[in-house]
């Protein structure tokens, strides 16, 4: 009889450390700006916040009190999300704007293996209708980005997006080009450099933003970034700190 119990007993404690190892990790989409391919896993929501402060050009200010977006991973593969940021300004009243609802999908089409990068799809759309109106776009803004991931066993790993961004006000798009290269420390901190460019006829943009993480548990990340303009080093600086959760 006390062997069976034994017997019982090593099999429930083998099953939760089963349970355990198969628990879900969160699937940040942040920071940076380079996306990664990785979605929610199903029916798990998560939420990216962040603060970010830049110094702009013409001297002025801009600062986004809360960058967030939340994200639930509807199927094995696809992701729905749904963001805004919470800005903060010196030239309109009131001096707290909400930027325009931002509704999108992402999809993980291809895992990749130690040769060929993994491949995603991401689609987002900005609202008209929802937001602060000197914010609003006239139209719907729609964009779109092909995501490429690579994932090496050292710790390494290796992003590069291309997509396409309207606006919502001129009929001609943003092509926006990101590669970032990042390092795992240890299990739990990493280090990044996202370079990323917007290329637009009206004149080209070129931003580099170095960065590091920390994995706080298996639900919850920090992250710290600087984002700096190497052509107007002067002119240009961003600072900005930010917290991944997976709710459930």
């Amino acid at each position: 009889m006390k062997t069976k119990i034994v017997l019982l007993a090593l099999l429930v404690l083998a099953g939760f450390c089963h349970a355990q190892e198969e628990l879900p990790t969160v699937v940040p989409d942040r920071p940076g700006i380079t996306f990664g391919t990785e979605v929610m896993p199903l029916h798990k929501l998560g939420w990216d916040n962040g603060f970010c402060y830049e110094h702009l050009p013409d001297g002025s200010p801009s600062i986004t009190l809360n960058s967030t977006i939340f994200r639930y991973g509807i199927f094995e593969n696809v992701e729905l999300r749904l963001g805004t940021d919470f800005l903060l300004f010196n030239d309109l009243s009131p001096a707290i704007g909400i930027a325009p609802l931002t509704f999108g999908v992402k999809t993980s089409l291809f895992e990749g293996t130690e040769i060929l990068p993994s491949v995603g799809v991401l689609a987002e759309l900005q609202s008209p209708h929802i937001g602060t109106k000197e914010l609003l776009p006239s139209h719907l803004a729609p964009s779109l980005y092909l995501l490429f991931e690579h994932a090496w066993d050292n710790g390494l790993w290796l992003c590069y997006n291309v997509g396409e961004e309207w606006d919502g006000d001129t009929p001609e798009p943003t092509t926006m080009l990101g590669i970032v290269l990042g390092y795992g420390l240890t299990d739990e901190v990493g280090i990044y450099c996202d370079f990323y460019n917007y290329l637009h006829s009206e004149g080209n943009q070129h931003l580099t933003e170095l960065g590091a993480t920390w994995l706080v548990n298996r639900r919850l990340q920090l992250d710290l970034e600087v984002t700096l303009d190497l052509q107007n080093l002067k002119d240009y600086v961003g600072i900005g700190c930010g917290v991944s959760w997976m709710i459930n």
